[in-house]
């Protein structure tokens, strides 16, 4: 999803009141866990989160070193490898860990940084979550690119990698693999285009539109990864991408996309960030009878 787009000149300093999607999903999850937590109990603020997004996100680090170390955000629901859990659980560990020390001694996480620790976990957790819950990512990217890149290499310029230009053995056969994947229906224009879509409705809409419905039954003996995978597939079942590749955007979709898509994906970040919680940071809620 899109984390550092619009007026990209002024991208550093827009926080995501543009289009930045990522940015805005992040500030509604904060705002929601917010009734989740105890009166001066500490978790970074939205502005520290999305201080870790844009070109300090995992979007960023695509750009500055394509090709290396570079986190794959995408999931095959129907064929899961687990890679992308693998994310979501190192990231939980460590906003974990930095919360724990935070609640145990915030002077000294204060010095030694544990709090902007926490902040990059926080946002980083955030983009993956996000990353996975949409539809353009439950595509088989990968391996549609591996038959495109010739010997798995970036054509380079300057010495410098460019992501997504694919390097053929002719001139002619360059020529091909960049159409399909930057053409008309090509792989990457397709994606480009959908996302660019739910950023679009995500800059349209106000807060209370993507707000999530989140029950104290969600919260009690909350299992993350069941309820992860339980929005996945809840938003899989929907077929948004394989509809959008055949027919664009429709109304259907930019319903489904305001009502279901991005509430669903903040309920998740929301989640996400309060199975992290220590237990003494996180305010009681009643049940509803």
């Amino acid at each position: 999803m899109y984390s550092n787009v619009g007026l990209l000149r002024y991208a550093k300093k827009s926080g995501g009141r543009l289009v930045g999607t990522h940015q805005k999903l992040d500030k509604a999850a904060r705002r929601t866990l917010s009734n989740f937590l105890k009166r001066g109990a500490f978790f970074p603020t939205s502005k520290e989160i999305v201080h870790f997004e844009g070109n300090r996100g995992p979007d960023g680090l695509k750009r500055k070193s394509p090709g290396i170390d570079e986190p794959m955000h995408f999931i095959l629901p129907d064929n899961d490898d687990g890679r992308l859990w693998h994310y979501i659980e190192n990231h939980s560990a460590n906003l974990k860990k930095a919360l724990q020390e935070i609640q145990e001694d915030d002077i000294k996480a204060f010095e030694d940084g544990t709090e902007v620790r926490a902040a990059f976990e926080a946002a980083w957790l955030a983009h993956v979550i996000t990353d996975g819950l949409t539809p353009a990512h439950h595509f088989p990217y990968e391996q549609a690119v591996s038959e495109l890149m010739s010997d798995q290499e970036y054509v380079k310029i300057f010495g410098q990698p460019i992501k997504g230009i694919m390097k053929g053995d002719s001139l002619t056969e360059s020529a091909v693999k960049n159409w399909r994947y930057w053409g008309h229906n090509g792989y990457m224009s397709k994606h480009i285009a959908f996302e660019y879509g739910v950023a679009l409705i995500v800059t349209a809409e106000g807060w209370d539109a993507i707000k999530p419905e989140i029950s104290p039954e969600d919260l009690a003996n909350l299992d993350f990864k069941e309820e992860f995978y339980k929005s996945l597939h809840k938003i899989h079942s929907l077929d948004m991408y394989t509809r959008f590749r055949e027919s664009g955007w429709t109304s259907a979709l930019g319903k489904e996309s305001k009502n279901i898509l991005l509430p669903e994906i903040v309920r998740a970040i929301t989640l996400g960030w309060y199975a992290c919680l220590p237990e003494e940071s996180k305010r009681k809620v009643k049940k509803e009878k």
